[in-house]
């Protein structure tokens, strides 16, 4: 199937690739161990894999509220 036959293609790859990157941000296995940088009281890993996680949640709940499901079923009997 074509980009021109499912025109909703588009928006599922940028949707998907946000997700990556955040999924790529959030865990922090690109920290070095012996990194001593604190953030309000925390390591800088643990602050930014709980904002990336917070602003994960705040997207998928944008995303439910702009594109909201289709909970009608027209049955034709």
């Amino acid at each position: 199937m074509t980009d021109k036959q499912n025109p909703g293609s588009k928006k599922y790859i940028w949707i998907c690739s946000i997700y990556f990157s955040f999924l790529i941000v959030g865990i922090p296995w690109y920290w070095p161990k012996d990194s001593s940088l604190v953030v309000m009281g925390l390591p800088a890993w643990v602050f930014v894999s709980i904002s990336i996680s917070l602003l994960t949640s705040i997207f998928t709940a944008y995303l439910l509220l702009r594109y909201p499901w289709q909970t009608e079923v027209n049955v034709d009997e």
